[in-house]
């Protein structure tokens, strides 16, 4: 069941790339390859996870986690970019006084704003919002698997801000799952949900 949910939610990836893809084609009609802005990169964050849930919000408390993947997009020549990612993040939370790590593929399909310098090394800022979707690959409770207790996938609502100076990038955000973490444990008559807030570096390779 995991599986098959995970692919559902990675069909839905794809047509949001699918739906995205005009607007890259125009862009690069109008650009020299040279002068485009669409970039391909890395990236590494930490990460600040906690869980909301009726009635039992002081059971938790926000631990740190970390993350790293690839990106492409952006568009920053462009006053509006979309950019998709493929990050791999565990996120801990302590749950009252246990260890909880949830470790996904996290996969944000956000559309950019993009102000300041349309030069690939130049200063320019930018804000960020769009859907992410996450498959849930393990989870654990004080190193016990729990997987089968918990959903295989979350959709969320992200957003945020970043600054890229010259091929460098940091970036802060926040991921609001809109999913209850579990269908079948402790907390699903507790309607729980994650937030995550993450703070990114990233580099562009061209």
């Amino acid at each position: 069941m995991r599986v098959f949910r995970g692919l559902a939610v990675t069909a839905a990836v794809l047509s949001t790339f699918a739906l995205a893809a005009p607007a890259y084609a125009q862009n690069q009609n109008n650009a020299s390859h040279e002068d485009n802005g669409i970039g391909i990169g890395v990236e590494g964050m930490i990460t600040r996870s906690s869980i909301h849930a009726d009635g039992v919000d002081d059971l938790f408390k926000s631990k740190t986690g970390s993350g790293f993947g690839l990106w492409i997009g952006g568009n920053k020549n462009g006053l509006i970019g979309f950019t998709g990612e493929f990050i791999y993040v565990i996120h801990n939370v302590d749950a009252d006084g246990q260890s909880f790590k949830s470790r996904a593929l996290e996969i944000p399909a956000v559309f950019h704003i993009n102000v300041g310098s349309r030069s690939r090394n130049g200063i320019a800022g930018y804000g960020l919002v769009g859907p992410v979707f996450s498959i849930n690959l393990k989870q654990t409770l004080d190193d016990v698997d729990v997987s089968d207790n918990f959903n295989g996938a979350d959709i969320g609502i992200m957003g945020g801000a970043g600054i890229e100076i010259y091929r460098f990038g940091i970036e802060g955000r926040g991921n609001w799952g809109l999913r209850n973490i579990s269908d079948n444990g402790d907390f699903n008559d507790s309607n729980a949900k994650q937030f995550t807030f993450e703070l990114l570096g990233k580099f562009r390779f061209n």
